[in-house]
């Protein structure tokens, strides 16, 4: 036990579990089980589920208080276990534990060492924190902030501005591409007869591939976090995200083509190749929102680092060259 808790890193199951739990032998009677659960003057969350180990200490079922207080007094304890369990090791990361309890809503969770040996529990409050600190994790880094420990209340104004304006420098810096990409094309805005059209509707579809790819990275990620997409799943995810982006590609590109030559009085070759342009950027941006933050797990990144200004950012840019290239191929 020394020696399980010495490789105990941090943000691992094994930082989060107590060593106040109620372990039994299998082959003890569900009326001795009573008296050892009484005996044990266990006050913990942990204790609304019994965990049934072996002789050596491995794990070999979990137990419900309400099913050993129903059971006749002579039941064995390995009659009424079960033995489809969920648990976690000492180095699992704690995520993996709170997805577990979320997902499966589960009261407590065992936590075992390399070898299966039960070493502890994790309650359902202690997963109830990390589920709340992941979650203001991810938000921050999807807001561009470097993630901070301390409330906003008690933070001074400098350590919020320092915790802001690295990323700031960041997106600025990638922004420069977007300024680079249009003095680039400074010669077809002002010599095409679509320089105007071009130059009024850039601000509607970057905004347009930005959202797009927004909520595609929310679904991905929301998905990863409960446990129903990992990376192998990529593929999947992919074809998913291709169709629906053509589906809603093309219901915007069809409102926008009616827009654009019914309000705004455009010609039809203008609306059509803006149009085109939104329905390729929406089917640009859900493919980036779906595989950033898959490549973002397989690499052990927070997926969220992939998502919100930073997915943004790379849409913005992808989506001025599928503009200027479309009009540069119609010229």
């Amino acid at each position: 036990m020394l020696e399980t808790m010495e490789k105990i890193m941090e943000n691992t199951a094994g930082a989060i579990m107590t060593p106040e739990f109620v372990r039994l032998r299998a082959d003890m009677r569900a009326d001795e089980a009573i008296r050892a659960v009484r005996a044990s003057g266990l006050d913990s969350d942990a204790i609304y589920t019994i965990y049934v180990a072996g002789a050596d200490g491995r794990l070999l079922g979990t137990l419900e208080m309400r099913t050993l207080l129903a059971a006749p007094d002579e039941a064995k304890l390995d009659s009424l276990m079960d033995t489809a369990f969920y648990a976690v090791k000492t180095d699992d990361d704690q995520q993996t534990a709170a997805m577990l309890v979320r997902k499966y809503d589960l009261i407590s969770l065992p936590v075992t060492d390399e070898a299966g040996r039960l070493v502890g529990a994790i309650g359902v409050n202690n997963i109830v924190d990390v589920i709340e600190d992941e979650d203001t994790e991810d938000f921050e880094r999807m807001a561009a902030l470097v993630p901070s420990e301390d409330d906003y209340a008690v933070s001074s104004v400098w350590t919020l501005a320092l915790h802001r304006l690295p990323w700031l420098l960041i997106l600025m810096a990638s922004s420069v591409l977007c300024a680079w990409l249009i003095q680039s094309y400074e010669a077809l805005l002002l010599a095409s007869a679509m320089g105007g059209v071009m130059v009024s509707n850039m601000p509607m579809l970057m905004d347009t591939g930005g959202n797009a790819g927004s909520q595609s990275s929310t679904l991905i990620i929301r998905a990863m976090a409960l446990g129903d997409l990992s990376p192998r799943d990529t593929g999947v995810a992919l074809g998913k995200e291709l169709l629906t982006s053509l589906i809603c590609g093309l219901g915007l590109g069809a409102v926008n083509f009616l827009r654009m030559v019914w309000i705004s009085g455009n010609t039809k070759l203008e609306a059509a190749a803006i149009s085109l342009a939104v329905c390729l950027t929406v089917i640009v941006a859900n493919s980036l929102g779906a595989l950033l933050p898959m490549l973002a797990r397989l690499l052990r990144i927070d997926p969220a680092l992939m998502a919100g200004p930073l997915l943004t950012t790379v849409v913005d840019v992808l989506s001025l060259m599928i503009l200027f290239g479309l009009v540069t191929a119609i010229a």
